[in-house]
C-alpha cells in the first residue's frame, strides 16, 4: 500500500496547481505536474473527465472530478477533487483517492457518502485513500450514485464538505481503463 501512495502521491501532486475556473465547467486537462509533464486528456464525460499519465515507460491512466458544492474551505493549498487511478505496471487498478484541497488534519480521516454507502478513507497530507480492499467498493457505488460526498477536518480543525456529481463517472472509469488495457 505504501508503494501504492507513493505512486500516487506523484500524480496528484500535479492537482493541487488546478484553477478554480475548471469548477464552473467540466474538468479542465491538467496543465502539468511537479515533473512537468502533462497528462493527456482521453475526453470529458458530463462532469468526468478521462486522462492518462506517462513517464518514461509508464503509462496512468485516471478520471478526475471537482465538487459541485463546497463547505468549510477557509484557506486552501489547491482545489478539491476525486481521482480514480490505474497503474497497470503496478498491477494496480482503481485506486480511489480525495482530496480538499488543504492537509488533512494528522491521523484523521475522511467520510465517504455515495448514496446508501459509507467508506472511512485514511489521510496522508491532502490526500484521503480508501482503505484495503474498500477501492473496488467505491469504484462500483460511484458507478451507481448520483452524487458523492467527502467529509474531512484541515490540520488547523475546520470541517469541510465536498459534494461531486457523478455524472459521467461510469464512461470516463471506462475509457480510463480501456486506455490502460484493464477490463472491467
Amino acid at each position: 500500500m505504501k508503494k501504492i501512495v507513493a505512486l500516487a502521491l506523484g500524480l496528484a501532486c500535479g492537482l493541487c496547481g488546478i484553477s478554480a475556473y475548471a469548477q464552473q465547467k467540466p474538468p479542465a486537462v491538467l496543465e502539468k505536474t511537479q515533473t512537468q509533464q502533462k497528462a493527456t486528456k482521453i475526453g470529458t464525460y458530463a462532469d468526468w473527465q478521462a486522462l492518462t499519465y506517462k513517464q518514461g515507460n509508464v503509462e496512468t491512466c485516471y478520471v478526475a472530478s471537482y465538487p459541485k458544492k463546497s463547505e468549510g474551505h477557509l484557506v486552501k493549498l489547491g482545489d478539491a477533487n476525486i481521482l480514480v487511478t490505474h497503474w497497470p505496471s503496478q498491477k494496480t487498478y482503481g485506486v480511489f483517492s480525495v482530496t480538499g484541497g488543504f492537509d488533512y488534519k494528522k491521523d484523521s480521516s475522511v467520510e465517504l457518502v455515495v448514496g446508501d454507502e459509507k467508506f472511512t478513507l485514511f489521510t496522508q497530507g491532502p490526500r484521503g485513500w480508501a482503505q484495503d480492499g474498500d477501492d473496488a467498493k467505491i469504484v462500483k457505488a460511484l458507478k451507481a450514485g448520483k452524487d458523492a460526498t467527502a467529509s474531512g477536518i484541515t490540520a488547523s480543525g475546520t470541517r469541510t464538505k465536498d459534494i461531486y456529481s457523478l455524472e459521467g463517472f461510469t464512461k470516463a472509469y471506462e475509457e480510463a481503463s480501456k486506455a490502460c488495457g484493464v477490463k472491467g
